[in-house]
């Protein structure tokens, strides 16, 4: 009896501590409902919808507090995430903690340039990223060259299907994977090898991590548990050693000075060049490079995939856009050549539609960083470790900014003489992020993105199946990246 008397009392002098400190933390920062004990407010967030802070938005404003395993604090308008991330918070709100990206921080290595901690040795790794980059490119005209295989292996293999329907997100994803593989690599692989199989697996379970990690981390031997989460992140870690760590190995013990084969090759001349002028030594090894070759096939692969799957979903559901972008080709290409990534600048309405694409599903539907001191943000207090959370896809259903948001229309980013507006010049599109946990490898999705989609376009028609149903165009589910669900498309030959 005594024993149940004590935990009673312990329970209850917890509960009020609980209550009394988070109200006194709580009455400074921005608004937001009271979190619960152990499971915070993940009963105000409808994690099923789009917008899944749609109902708080509306009931509490354009800036948040939720707490979803740590505290948070949720930003809707673009005006409030430049302060967050240009104004005087912005050598602040750049950090993360284990908590706010575990299991990423397992599945793609704890020194990579998406979730790393901010600080000297992630600023030296992103520096190192963004130097292959440019040594690699040479730059852009030659990765372009490096990419074809996977453009011409994707119309053969539409090609193959004669006209049959078929689901164009897998086609698109493994097409990616083998440009990332052939820059990566110098390896041409085919649509069925292990590789890009088992690379396809991983995308799969890196994309389905969600808030569950965040609770789990809290949980004291919860690694040790033989459960299907646990099982799913030892698959994930399974499969990188298997198919990065050997080709960074082989890399290393070939590579010779000046000469640049892939992009493995740039990462290690670029570490090895500006770890020479780097006076602190407390930045990491040369085995870092693995987590950076990690980030080039997952945050590219998923995110362009995405992006390049709901452009298809777009042009089946739009066919007016799409007859504008064939005219379009058809006045720049010449019938019996690919587009290149030169050819840009002459195709104005294709890349509007693209940033409308992006803006339309936001394939990255948010990004944060946590605060590494305490800050103000719109006149609140943010506690230090706060997680900022900018919610990408209200940003772009914004209707101050985007008028009659949810209309899909190119036209937004044109001006009144047709010229495309530029990717940077509308402030409430952010499609990469924004600041110094802005996105390393924009310029090379770019070049992905454009080339895929001119080439399909300039060679395709995409039209629905007889008697199909437009496509939905709402997300299948909510993740890291927003993808939309299945649906099948039938690729009509123009030439």
């Amino acid at each position: 009896m005594m024993i149940v008397e004590v935990a009673t009392t312990l329970c209850l002098v917890w509960f009020v501590w609980y209550f009394v400190t988070t109200y006194f933390e709580r009455r400074s920062m921005p608004p937001g409902p009271f979190p619960y004990p152990l499971v915070g407010n993940l009963r105000d967030v409808n994690f099923n919808s789009s917008k899944p802070f749609r109902k708080l938005r509306e009931t509490y404003g354009n800036i948040f507090t939720v707490t979803l395993g740590r505290k948070c604090v949720v930003v809707n308008t673009a005006s409030l995430a430049r302060e967050a991330r240009f104004g005087r918070n912005k050598d602040y709100a750049v950090g993360v903690s284990v908590e706010s990206i575990y299991p990423f921080n397992i599945i793609l290595g704890p020194n990579d340039v998406v979730f790393a901690d901010y600080g000297t040795p992630y600023l030296f790794r992103r520096r190192v990223f963004k130097s292959a980059m440019h040594v690699f490119g040479a730059g852009i005209n030659e990765a372009e060259e490096r990419g074809g295989h996977a453009v011409k292996s994707m119309l053969e293999k539409i090609d193959s299907l004669k006209g049959q329907p078929f689901s164009p997100k897998e086609l698109i994803v493994s097409a990616i994977l083998i440009q990332l593989r052939q820059w990566l690599t110098s390896q041409n692989l085919s649509f069925e090898h292990s590789n890009i199989r088992l690379l396809l697996e991983f995308g799969e379970i890196t994309a389905k991590q969600n808030l569950e990690g965040t609770y789990l981390h809290k949980l004291p031997f919860h690694s040790y548990l033989p459960t299907e989460f646990n099982r799913s992140i030892k698959r994930a870690t399974d499969i990188k050693s298997s198919i990065i760590h050997p080709v960074f190995q082989s890399h290393l013990e070939t590579h010779t000075p000046g000469v640049i084969r892939d992009m493995t090759d740039s990462f290690i001349s670029a570490y090895k060049k500006d770890m020479a002028k780097e006076t602190s030594k407390d930045i990491g090894s040369i085995d870092d490079i693995r987590d950076l070759m990690v980030d080039v096939i997952f945050a590219s692969s998923d995110t362009t995939s995405s992006s390049l799957a709901w452009f298809i979903l777009y042009m089946v559901s739009y066919p007016e856009v799409q007859k504008k972008i064939h005219h379009e080709l058809d006045q720049v290409i010449d019938k019996d050549d690919l587009p290149r990534w030169q050819d840009v600048r002459n195709m104005p309405y294709l890349q509007a539609t693209i940033c409308e694409v992006m803006r339309r599903s936001s394939p990255v539907p948010s990004t944060g960083s946590n605060t590494t001191r305490a800050i103000t943000l719109a006149g609140y207090h943010v506690p230090k470790g706060t997680w900022i959370l900018l919610d990408l896809t209200q940003i772009h259903h914004d209707e101050q900014e985007w008028p009659q948001p949810e209309e899909f229309k190119p036209e937004r980013f044109l001006d009144v003489e047709g010229k495309f507006v530029g990717w940077t010049k509308l402030d409430a599109f952010l499609p990469f992020g924004l600041g110094r946990r802005e996105c390393a490898g924009i310029a090379f999705a770019k070049i992905m993105l454009f080339t895929f989609a001119a080439t399909l376009l300039h060679r395709l028609r995409f039209e629905l199946p007889e008697g199909a149903e437009k496509p939905n165009e709402e997300p299948s589910s909510i993740a890291l990246v927003s993808s939309p669900g299945d649906f099948k498309v039938i690729a009509r030959n123009r030439r």
